[in-house]
């Protein structure tokens, strides 16, 4: 059966989701925007700020945003650079290295030990990406489990990305992922979508662990997901076998990627309250495409069509929640991939008072 229906409204238990998604490992950005010392990203992470660096050793470093001495937020949110390879309190002056420890010469006048240091964070990078996870939590591998083989055999180490876009939705992050966890709304929501890649030669994958798979084959005659259907002469990221497919994952709980011939879509959700989700949308090439007549104007133009019917028909669905008095209908077969992720959801609430 469905989850609650009050699991989509209430605070109260989004508060409980909130305890649940701070003990997990989860995407925050691409190892790109790192490359240099002092270089960082700062972004909201379960209701947290958490800032991932380089450090001055090309050492990745993460931890909380909040100075020792007033808790005053430290960097902007968004990624830059330190180019003094440290980073002063706006507030006081109190200064830290990229390590987030506090500068010895200081620590005294504001009665703080030497040594003292900004709450870490553990952090780990995988294909490219950079998670983030408490200081207390199972090594990256150990906790995820079995990875999906296309990640394994995609030239994913060549990503480099095209576009990013960042939207609010007014629904529950739930709803944003078990979207994305079926195909059977695509003849409704997504027409175009449905000539491309048809919901019925969609399968789901048994990857076992924190990730969720599902394949869906491309029509006759289409090379890719794009509003013209065609590859463009960009260069193959997933690998020869692997051409004919689409590949979504969800690594549980909150980040989402499908993909393509040539190109990787990622999803990264954001919960902001019980009604309110903010989706990171980006869509990475091979880094040889980037040449002068690499055009993605149709890759572009298609997911901007298909993300707004997505971003409609979830805040359709919070609507209907928020004001039918009654419990959401069973589940059918083909939602088979909505009834595993729930199933994790469960599990990893049951872990949390």
């Amino acid at each position: 059966m469905p989850l609650p229906r009050a699991w989509y409204l209430e605070e109260a238990h989004f508060a409980r989701e909130l305890r649940m998604l701070q003990q997990r490992w989860l995407m925050v950005g691409h190892s790109s925007d790192l490359k240099l010392p002092g270089a960082y990203l700062c972004t909201q992470v379960a209701g947290r700020r958490i800032v991932v660096v380089r450090t001055a050793k090309l050492e990745l470093a993460a931890f909380y945003d909040g100075c020792l001495h007033r808790r005053t937020a430290l960097f902007d949110e968004g990624c830059g650079r330190k180019l003094e390879l440290s980073v002063t309190c706006p507030y006081h002056g109190l200064r830290f290295d990229l390590d987030g420890v506090v500068d010895g010469s200081m620590a005294a006048a504001f009665n703080l030990e030497a040594g003292s240091r900004l709450p870490p964070v553990r952090v780990a990078e995988r294909w490219g990406f950079l998670f983030v996870a408490p200081i207390d939590a199972l090594d990256f591998d150990a906790a995820v489990g079995p990875v999906p083989p296309w990640f394994e055999r995609a030239e994913l180490a060549m990503l480099r990305r095209g576009r990013a876009q960042t939207y609010e939705v007014k629904a529950n992050w739930k709803l944003c992922v078990q979207n994305f966890q079926e195909s059977h709304h695509f003849r409704w929501v997504h027409p175009a979508l449905e000539q491309l890649s048809p919901a019925r030669e969609s399968t789901s994958v048994s990857l076992g662990g924190q990730f969720l798979g599902g394949t869906m084959e491309l029509a006759q005659g289409v090379e890719t997901v794009a509003s013209n259907g065609q590859r463009e002469g960009r260069p193959f990221l997933a690998a020869a076998s692997d051409r004919r497919t689409v590949f979504d994952a969800l690594l549980f709980p909150c980040w989402m990627t499908s993909l393509q011939p040539d190109y990787l879509l990622s999803y990264r959700i954001e919960p902001r309250s019980a009604g309110q989700t903010r989706i990171c949308a980006e869509i990475y090439f091979h880094g040889a495409a980037f040449h002068k007549s690499f055009s993605p104007t149709a890759v572009y133009d298609f997911w901007d069509r298909t993300n707004a019917e997505d971003r409609r028909i979830v805040e359709l669905q919070q609507l209907g929640l928020a004001g039918a008095p009654f419990e959401p209908g069973p589940y059918v077969s083909s939602e088979d991939g909505v009834v595993a992720f729930d199933a994790l959801l469960e599990s990893a609430l049951s872990e949390v008072a």
